[in-house]
């Protein structure tokens, strides 16, 4: 029983630092600058030194670390960062989640956008597709968020923290996964 209670304070956080809940209006400027980083990753042009060699477990690992900064999901919190510039108190812990939530909000905007373009060009039997996997999604990440944030039972604030960086991160990773679908299709 304690734990369903858990759950049930988990997604009532979820849906209370959700920024279309909160009220969080999307700024043109975090857009811009999600919109600046991806572009970055997207013209790099993979010249990497040793990236070409033959592949041994080490010459990966090295490649790796040296293509990790121009992979998309590298933008992943770019939003966040920039907006804990801004003020003095971006940097405590109620300002990290404003931060993110503001970010979230950016990702959220992007992943509603490429979902309607990608369900504007698929054919019908696609669009079924697309839509039985957000709904999925959408469970599977408001279920991660809620047991994630299950964890912390002392500090609120810590548990606003994890809920905000969970539904960020989720939000995130599936808008860049529908972006490669709608790639895909073009």
């Amino acid at each position: 029983m304690k734990s369903v209670l858990m759950l049930a304070v988990c997604a009532l956080l979820l849906a209370a630092l959700s920024p279309a809940t909160a009220g969080e209006k999307l700024r043109a400027s975090d857009r811009a600058a999600l919109d600046e980083c991806l572009k970055y990753v997207g013209d790099f042009q993979g010249d990497v030194p040793g990236v070409n060699d033959t592949p041994t477990p080490a010459t990966h690992i090295d490649n790796a670390i040296k293509l990790a900064g121009h992979e998309p999901a590298s933008c992943i919190n770019y939003v966040t960062e920039l907006c804990s510039f801004e003020s003095d108190d971006g940097r405590s812990q109620l300002g990290l989640i404003d931060c993110a939530n503001r970010e979230v909000a950016v990702w959220e905007d992007r992943l509603n956008t490429t979902y309607a373009a990608l369900m504007a060009k698929a054919t019908p039997k696609a669009r079924d597709g697309y839509r039985k996997m957000q709904r999925a999604w959408i469970a599977y990440r408001d279920a991660r968020c809620a047991a994630e944030a299950s964890a912390e039972t002392v500090n609120t604030d810590r548990q606003s923290n994890i809920m905000v960086s969970c539904a960020l991160d989720a939000t995130a990773r599936q808008a860049l996964i529908l972006d490669d679908e709608l790639s895909d299709l073009q």
